[in-house]
């Protein structure tokens, strides 16, 4: 237990647990406690940043005064969450998101997140769009928006979804699901890319429907709506092909 103490004008304090690791001092992750002075609207972030003010450092990721929203996103109590939108409670428990290796502290390595954007080649290539960009109406960019550019890419979901990357299943996970989605219903695109067979190869069958996805997104989105949008469509597309 760490020995910090706060400000003498503070009159109470909560423990925040930290699940720590240096890979220059470490070989396994340590938890370590810290006591924070609180106050009813503290977030984890500010508890984070409170320690950070006292010269304590501790690696995450945040974002915002950057507009990267969904940056730091870590396993708060057990459960995929953003430190800026989370109350800082007494005892609170703060780990690193458990899919991906970690870097340092709650930092972890997000090139495997990378290169898999890479490979399902999910930007948008206007320079293969026929026609003027024009005729493109404004209410249609408006609903592309309104469905799926709310994804603010925080990798919550994945780590909540139970079949997401596990050993026996080649479940892609939902954000990748909503982000295919998105790339195929892009009224700029027209990349030759088969989106649907793209869905299956990323093991969309294997989706349980258990609905994990759309109870921990911090910005209410429903990655599976679009995933049952696109096992239709490629349950279409096969029966189509049997008869042409």
């Amino acid at each position: 237990m760490s020995s910090y103490i706060p400000p003498i004008h503070s009159q109470t304090t909560y423990k925040l647990i930290i699940e720590r690791f240096d890979p220059d001092k470490n070989s396994v992750s340590q938890n370590e406690t810290f006591d924070i002075p609180w106050v009813p609207t503290m977030t984890v972030i500010e508890a984070l940043e409170w320690l950070c003010d006292q010269g304590i450092y501790i690696a995450f990721r945040a974002n915002c005064r950057e507009f990267t929203c969904g940056s730091c996103a870590m396993v708060i109590n057990g459960k995929p969450g953003l430190a800026c939108d989370t109350l800082f409670t007494n005892g609170t428990t703060l780990a690193p998101l458990k899919r991906y290796s970690v870097c340092r502290d709650l930092v972890v390595d997000q090139n495997p997140i990378r290169d898999k954007w890479i490979d399902l080649q999910l930007w948008t290539d206007t320079n293969q769009k026929q026609g003027p960009i024009n005729e493109i109406q404004p209410d249609t960019m408006e609903a592309w928006h309104k469905q799926y550019a709310r994804c603010i890419e925080c990798y919550a979901c994945l780590e909540a979804c139970p079949t997401s990357e596990s050993d026996n299943s080649p479940f892609a996970g939902p954000m990748w699901m909503l982000q295919i989605g998105r790339a195929r219903a892009h009224p700029l695109d027209n990349k030759n890319i088969d989106r649907i067979a793209q869905v299956m190869d990323q093991g969309a069958g294997r989706c349980v429907s258990c609905y994990e996805c759309v109870e921990i997104c911090p910005v209410s989105a429903s990655p599976i709506n679009e995933i049952q949008v696109l096992r239709r469509a490629a349950i279409w597309s096969r029966i189509k092909g049997l008869f042409s």
